[in-house]
C-alpha cells in the first residue's frame, strides 16, 4: 500500500481540489457497498462483506495518503 500512498499523495498535493472532489465520490461509493452489504441475500453475504471491506481499506488508505507518504519519507531519511 505505500506506493498507492505516495503515488495518491502526489496526486493530492498537485491537485487539492480534485483530489478532495475524488475522494468524495470514493467515500460515496464505498457507502454505496456497504448498502449493498445490508440489503444483500444471505448467499451473497461473504461476497458484498468483501467488496465493503476492499472500499473502507481502499477510502481510508487515500484520506490518508498524505500522512502515510510523510512517515515513509521521514523513516527514509534516517
Amino acid at each position: 500500500m505505500s506506493d498507492l500512498a505516495t503515488t495518491a499523495a502526489e496526486l493530492a498535493r498537485a491537485a487539492p481540489q480534485k483530489w478532495a472532489d475524488f475522494l468524495f465520490a470514493l467515500k460515496t461509493y464505498a457507502d454505496e457497498t456497504k448498502d449493498n452489504l445490508v440489503a444483500s441475500p444471505p448467499d451473497r453475504l461473504p461476497l458484498m462483506q468483501g467488496r465493503a471491506q476492499a472500499c473502507a481499506q481502499l477510502l481510508q488508505t487515500l484520506q490518508q495518503a498524505i500522512k502515510i507518504a510523510d512517515q515513509i519519507e521521514k523513516r527514509g531519511k534516517r
